[in-house]
């Protein structure tokens, strides 16, 4: 199945959820680890992560490669490593899915560096960074583009711009929010108004996901409605962390999840799952409470 089949049904498309904060739960993620090097450590982790929101009723699960991009592998000393760990994520996720009607979404993380002339990372060598990237997701087998957790739409512009010069994979770019006194904004000033311009490059949706919990969420979609026509993406995070004992609490439960899942439904979203903090159980509660929805 394709992903316009899929919107063709006239039905909320459930998502998967989180996978670092879900790997950490579980106790397959040390503190600080990338759970990207988990695709080549500990792959069994991943393939079971896959198969719980597979079996929760995901429809489109995400490749464990949000952070493998050169730029944060470098940091690790394991920019050889980017090929390898992005091809190994997207047969982790074909061998899970197996025949399955689920599709696979190629995630997509921000390089983590400034663009010039705020820092030293010039448009050019972001998107010569990310084509590789692009070229072995593609080549292993995804059914769609996801470029997610952006604060910089500049950056996000650039990316989704290399991906459709290259293939003709459906795009999805889901930018990150706060809300203010001057409404939501990201990290660099930008507006919903603002983010409008990435449909330039023919993206197929557009959305947000992370942020401080799913009323936040409901904001910034019902303002992206108001802008465009696109298919829109939501993956609030379940609720604003907080410290508790040493440990990191999301304090949104399966029954909130559900609760603001059908708020974005009615907000305009056509694509409902989770963020940090979000587990399989979210994932079903979403899925039974927009049952009626999805026949």
């Amino acid at each position: 199945m394709k992903l316009k089949e899929l919107l063709a049904e006239k039905r909320v498309v459930i998502t998967d959820g989180a996978t670092g904060t879900w790997l950490a739960e579980k106790g397959e993620l040390l503190p600080g680890q990338p759970p990207e090097l988990l695709n080549l450590s500990n792959p069994t982790a991943i393939r079971k992560a896959h198969q719980e929101y597979l079996e929760a009723g995901s429809e489109i699960i995400t490749t464990n490669t949000f952070g493998a991009n050169p730029f944060k592998l470098a940091r690790l000393n394991l920019a050889e490593k980017t090929e390898e760990i992005n091809r190994r994520a997207v047969l982790l996720a074909r061998e899970t899915r197996g025949d399955a009607q689920a599709l696979i979404a190629g995630d997509i993380g921000p390089s983590g560096e400034l663009l010039a002339p705020l820092g030293n990372l010039s448009a050019k060598e972001l998107a010569s960074g990310y084509r590789k990237v692009i070229s072995v997701l593609e080549d292993s087998g995804v059914d769609l583009f996801l470029l997610e957790t952006f604060s910089s739409i500049q950056e996000a512009e650039i990316i989704a711009e290399t991906i459709s010069k290259t293939s003709s994979l459906p795009i999805i770019v889901s930018l990150t929010f706060t809300l203010g006194k001057r409404g939501p904004r990201t990290l660099m000033g930008e507006s919903p108004e603002d983010a409008i311009r990435i449909s330039g490059n023919s993206i197929f949706g557009l959305g947000t996901n992370c942020g401080e919990g799913g009323r936040e969420t409901i904001t910034i979609i019902s303002a992206l409605k108001k802008e465009t026509g696109l298919p829109l993406w939501a993956k609030p995070n379940a609720g604003r962390p907080r410290i508790l004992e040493g440990k990191t609490i999301f304090p949104e439960n399966p029954e909130d999840a559900a609760t603001t899942a059908q708020e974005l439904a009615e907000a305009g979203a056509k694509f409902i799952g989770g963020c940090c903090g979000s587990t399989p159980a979210h994932i079903r509660a979403i899925k039974n409470r927009l049952h009626n929805r999805i026949k």
